[in-house]
């Protein structure tokens, strides 16, 4: 074959396969050719995940049971530790001595709880076992105040009994003795003694589980301690001539005065005696004197008060043998001090001037045994 053929028969080859490739081409839409960057290539970096998301807030919002199996594993410290409870975990803590002081307080906590001024705690343990495991997840992380309150809130989690000793004290009715006295004007109330109820003391020792009494009291002790009772006297003594001033020898007597000598406590007339006056009860006798007239002892004794007293002014009582007191009122220039003894006859004042256009006047009254009675009958 001559060169020249050859030639054309290569150059119709090449022009028909062109034309096939310009078929498929056309046949094939879209299609594109790609394309080669001189760019440095774009490195995509993942971001590193947020450590506050695992954190023991986060993780109490969660527990592990409700995690999806895309969630990563809670980030955990090295030392933490599970709570077991009879062994079975509770929570996670951040490791064995928060566990301890979580105890100590919940247990200080619930054993104080209630125990009032009247009762003292004898004994509080925890009702269950607790043990401690390396933390695996599988409970929820919690801080050391979540925890407590998690166990305050319900603590059949954690049950605390214990045991507590109460004293109560029964007062019963005060017993009153009621005399009558024949001294005292109808009606006239004297409390001679103040009494007080028997009270009865108890202990008891009560069982408590989570707070609630969960067996019958055990009564430890009863005692009772024996009150005093109350004296009054209740007056009896009616004016013989309640329209009159009382005479000399109104009123009853008194026990009698043994070996005491009385005087009077100053010279001077009578001016008003013992009884009701005008419906109310005079309970000594009134002297009448020029002022500055010496006031002496009317029985040797001791001096028991020397002070003003409403009603009175300056009032000196003098306290004798067998129950005997004498009131003076009013007084001036006093001449004694409290708890001096002083003897029959002893100027102890002077009587001190009386009211505009008024005679000066010396109150007397005698006491027995705490009750007045009319001075006259002893003088």
């Amino acid at each position: 074959m001559k060169d020249g053929n050859l030639r054309k028969i290569l150059l119709a080859g090449f022009a028909g396969v062109l034309v096939l490739l310009a078929v498929v081409f056309a046949l094939l839409p879209g299609f594109q050719t790609p394309k080669l960057s001189l760019l440095e290539p774009r490195v995509v970096e993942t971001p590193a995940p947020d450590l506050e998301e695992y954190s023991i807030e986060a993780q109490t919002a969660q527990p592990s049971a409700m995690r999806t199996a895309s969630t990563p594993a809670p980030v955990y410290p090295k030392t933490a530790v599970n709570l077991l409870v009879d062994g079975v975990p509770l929570f996670a803590l951040d490791g064995r001595e928060t566990v301890e002081l979580l105890i100590r307080t919940y247990l200080e906590r619930c054993a104080y709880e209630g125990v009032g001024d009247n009762s003292i705690l004898l004994k509080a343990s925890v009702a269950a076992e607790l043990s401690t495991a390396p933390a695996d997840g599988s409970v929820e992380y919690l801080s050391y105040d979540a925890a407590l309150q998690k166990l305050l809130k319900n603590r059949a989690y954690v049950s605390v009994q214990r045991t507590v000793e109460r004293a109560d004290v029964t007062v019963d009715a005060v017993e009153t003795r009621r005399e009558n006295a024949s001294a005292l004007p109808e009606g006239a109330r004297l409390f001679r003694r103040l009494g007080a109820g028997a009270r009865t003391l108890t202990l008891s020792e009560i069982l408590y589980k989570d707070g609630i009494a969960c067996s019958d009291t055990e009564t430890l002790k009863r005692q009772i301690l024996v009150g005093a009772e109350e004296s009054v006297l209740i007056g009896t003594y009616r004016a013989s001539q309640p329209d009159r001033e009382p005479g000399t020898s109104e009123g009853p007597h008194g026990k009698d005065k043994g070996d005491l000598s009385f005087v009077y406590p100053i010279k001077g007339r009578i001016a008003s005696c013992f009884g009701m006056r005008k419906g109310k009860m005079h309970y000594g006798i009134d002297l009448s004197a020029a002022a500055g007239t010496r006031v002496v002892a009317p029985e040797s004794g001791t001096v028991i008060f020397c002070g003003e007293r409403a009603g009175y002014g300056f009032v000196i009582e003098i306290r004798h043998e067998n129950g005997f007191v004498s009131r003076i009122a009013s007084c001036a220039d006093v001449q004694v001090e409290l708890e001096q003894h002083v003897t029959r006859g002893t100027p102890i004042a002077s009587l001190p001037a009386g009211e505009t256009a008024k005679t000066p006047i010396l109150h007397y009254e005698l006491l027995i045994d705490g009750i007045p009675y009319n001075p006259l009958y002893y003088l």
